[in-house]
């Protein structure tokens, strides 16, 4: 059964999005790139009869190779693969990994590249990262397809079960644009547990997006506990105001992002911009110290969470495409909370105090990168 706050999430959440969850599914949380490639690569290796793949970031690496040798050799014999890979996030990928793919009979697609018909629209990228095998198992969150990933902090899931039906749906939206082969609907695996699924699929270019109804109404409906990890956080005038009104109501809210070890400098210097008034709400934010945290995940009164590739910034929630997957469920929600928690101990809380000290150079620096804080 569940609490009242959970029941009072989740219609929140299915009244904001307009979509239902789906029940009966598995659902596994996967932590860090040792057990999220090994996982994916055991089910690539596994299928039978189709993969759908969906990257923001297909760097040319150990980890791409890997991932491209097994897609071909599922390719070979007979699987229909599908790759797509945003023209942006993907452009270091090797000329000759491309061949091999297509020479395998890998269907390659590429999201919005650089054309005159997509010139309008260059600027919304597919951020969504997806990987759907036979139509049953589904992998979403936060992690890109390279080296990287072995060393940085991530959270991602596996997901097998009727819901994945709805995250082949993010992934045929994204492949009609590329490729306009229009996949259609396919019918929702047999149940593979008691789980209940809610995919969340945002497309840049109609305001509000899903993304700010999904992330609207978390914050709206929490009562108690709020805690969000997200690698680049840029709140806007909206988001400061939400988070605001919810540790005003007493509810526990902190933020996880990164510190000084971050590849996007210019994004920390604009979401650090904005931190005086969230710190003057009540609302304990933390950066995290020992390497990139690269997580998307929210969690709420300890019943209710979503994982994708959602960032708490403009770049999420309005410019590009995400996908995100929710679940109301007690134990998988204090598996997460005990991984941010576990997080925090390797992280600096930022205190009224220390804000206030900060350098001259710091607060300049914050200043300059947020009048860019609408692209980021």
């Amino acid at each position: 059964m569940l609490a009242a706050s959970d029941k009072s999430i989740k219609s929140a959440v299915e009244a904001a999005t307009g979509s239902r969850h789906r029940p009966g599914n598995s659902f596994t949380i996967l932590k860090d790139g040792e057990q999220i490639f090994p996982a994916m690569l055991e089910d690539v290796r596994r299928a039978e009869h189709s993969i759908e793949f969906l990257s923001f970031v297909f760097w040319r690496s150990r980890v791409a190779s890997e991932f491209a040798t097994a897609l071909i050799d599922r390719a070979k014999a007979g699987v229909k693969v599908r790759l797509l890979v945003d023209a942006v996030g993907g452009a270091s990928i090797s000329a000759r990994t491309i061949w091999e793919l297509e020479k395998a009979g890998v269907q390659v697609g590429w999201f919005r590249p650089g054309r005159w018909k997509y010139l309008s629209r260059f600027n919304h990228r597919t951020h969504r990262k997806l990987l759907i095998v036979d139509a049953r198992i589904g992998f979403t969150g936060g992690v890109g397809i390279a080296d990287e990933w072995i060393q940085w902090r991530e959270t991602h899931c596996r997901v097998e079960g009727p819901a994945v039906a709805d995250m082949h749906a993010g992934f045929a939206d994204s492949w009609y644009e590329s490729v306009g082969d229009r996949l259609g609907p396919v019918d929702p695996a047999p149940k593979a547990g008691n789980i209940d699924v809610h995919t969340t699929i945002s497309t840049a270019g109609t305001r509000p997006t899903q993304a700010e109804l999904l992330v609207t109404a978390i914050c709206a409906a929490a009562t108690r506990r709020l805690w969000i990890s997200s690698a680049y956080f840029v709140p806007s005038p909206d988001v400061i105001s939400m988070l605001s009104a919810a540790a005003v109501r007493k509810v526990d809210v902190r933020i996880l992002t990164n510190g000084p070890k971050t590849n996007h400098r210019i994004t920390r210097a604009a979401g650090r911009a904005f931190y005086q008034s969230l710190l003057d709400a009540g609302v304990k934010i933390y950066e995290y110290q020992p390497t990139l945290h690269h997580s998307k995940v929210m969690t709420a009164d300890n019943t209710w969470a979503t994982i994708g590739s959602t960032n708490i910034d403009p770049r999420s929630l309005v410019l590009n495409d995400e996908l995100n997957v929710s679940v109301s469920n007690n134990k998988l929600v204090d598996q997460l909370d005990e991984q941010f928690i576990a997080d925090l101990e390797h992280s600096i809380l930022i205190t009224p105090e220390d804000w206030a000290a900060r350098s001259r150079f710091d607060r300049l620096a914050e200043s300059a990168a947020s009048l860019f804080a609408a692209q980021l």
